[in-house]
């Protein structure tokens, strides 16, 4: 008796296992129909997820993105039906043989089947259980705009206190302006005390919900102003929109936000309303919106035709910070390679007249000539600077900033 007990408990073990393993032959048409179904049902969900993470998403008036948990979800619905798409492939392919795994007939077509039936067996649970998990209290979550994005900027002097003047009427709580004019000639550093003005709101605490920046340019593309607009706000059109959507859009998000609008370098009046910027105040000029416009301008016209409250000057650095500028950019090994360099840089910076680009264009001009010519050229050091190549090409930097004509300063 001690013998047949261990033996009955064996033969009992084995055949579970055997029996176990024979439904994956003896069950594989009915597994194969299950899964099937299975994986309509879970088509069908994906497809109800799908709809709703697509809705959400593309509503203008409140930004939201699918959360991981359904993006990971979605990658492994595809992946598996990919999968089942395969093993439908191998029933189809045993069928055109003229044969089929649901009829186990030799060696070789027993094993194809119970290699099958497993397979089926263990994606229709996976394609099940893959059903159930998608059953989701939420598919969606507020995007999280950035605030402020930064915009790189070159190391600058002599802007600390303009820059400080503007950020005093922005930040004002008991300030009247709402639109902000900056203007002065080319060159003189209005982008740049914009971008520093952009990258202000990440360092000093403020009352705004977000900073949005714009290139306008010369020739003014009101979807394109948009668009850079759409992007800050996580809105995106197809190219065939109108300009009247994209601005309903933007001001249905606008309008529940305390917003700083950068536009830089207009050259002509933009409507703002046509943008679809909310009104910041009413027929009577009454303030209805916290929200701020600042706007970069080579004329002081474009200021009034803006109808900015207030409008700034940047103006041309004065000597002492032309010249750091200036030495900033020639470098100490450049200043240093001839005794007759300090004074004749002195002198050429004058001729940029505190024009920062000039000064930082010619600088650099000059910090290249010497590791390419070498110190002793006398063209470079010779006393008739307003004959010298150097001044010429200082008045020619001078010309482009200020749409004066070459030939004219030459001349």
């Amino acid at each position: 008796m001690e013998i047949v007990t261990p033996v009955i408990d064996i033969i009992s073990r084995v055949w579970s296992c055997c029996a176990f393993h024979g439904n994956y032959l003896c069950e594989l048409k009915q597994n194969m129909s299950s899964l099937k179904t299975s994986l309509t049902k879970l088509k069908e969900r994906r497809d109800d997820v799908k709809e709703k993470v697509d809705i959400a998403e593309e509503n203008p008036t409140e930004p939201m993105k699918r959360t991981h948990e359904v993006s990971g979800w979605l990658q492994r619905v595809e992946e598996l039906e990919q999968e089942v798409e395969r093993i439908l492939q191998k029933e189809e392919a045993a069928s055109n043989e003229g044969g089929s795994y649901f009829c186990c007939r030799g060696r070789k077509n027993c094993c194809g089947a119970y290699k099958l039936g497993k397979s089926v067996a263990k994606t229709r649970n996976s394609v099940e259980n893959l059903w159930e998990e998608g059953n989701f209290k939420d598919v969606v979550e507020k995007s999280q705009l950035d605030h402020v994005r930064e915009i790189t900027t070159h190391l600058t002097i002599g802007m600390e206190s303009k820059l400080g003047e503007v950020w005093s009427s922005l930040a004002d709580e008991t300030s009247l302006v709402r639109i902000l004019g900056l203007y002065g000639m080319g060159g003189v550093g209005k982008t740049t005390l914009l971008k520093k003005l952009n990258n202000e709101f990440l360092k000093r605490n403020h009352q705004f919900d977000i900073v949005i920046w714009v290139l306008v340019s010369k020739d003014l593309d009101i979807k394109n102003v948009q668009k850079q607009i759409g992007k800050s706000l996580g809105l995106a059109w197809e190219n065939d929109t109108s300009i009247d959507e994209r601005a309903k859009d933007i001001t249905q998000v606008l309008k529940n936000k305390k917003f700083v609008l950068l536009l830089d370098d207009i050259w002509e009046r933009v409507d703002l309303a046509t943008i679809g910027i909310p009104n910041l105040k009413n027929d009577t000029q009454e303030i209805i919106n916290i929200s701020r416009v600042v706007f970069t301008t080579r004329s002081e016209r474009v200021g009034g035709f803006m109808q900015a409250d207030e409008i700034i000057k940047v103006n041309c650095l004065d000597w002492d910070d032309s010249w750091r500028l200036f030495q900033q950019n020639v470098g100490p090994r450049a200043l240093s390679c001839h005794p007759n360099v300090p004074e004749f840089s002195k002198e050429v910076a004058k001729e940029c007249l505190g024009l920062p680009l000039a000064l930082i264009t010619i600088g650099r001009t000059m910090a290249s000539k010497t590791t390419l010519q070498g110190c002793n050229t006398q063209s470079l050091f010779s006393r008739n600077l307003h004959q010298s190549f150097q001044v010429r090409l200082v008045k020619y930097i001078f010309s482009i900033t200020t749409n004066i004509s070459f030939h004219t300063i030459l001349s």
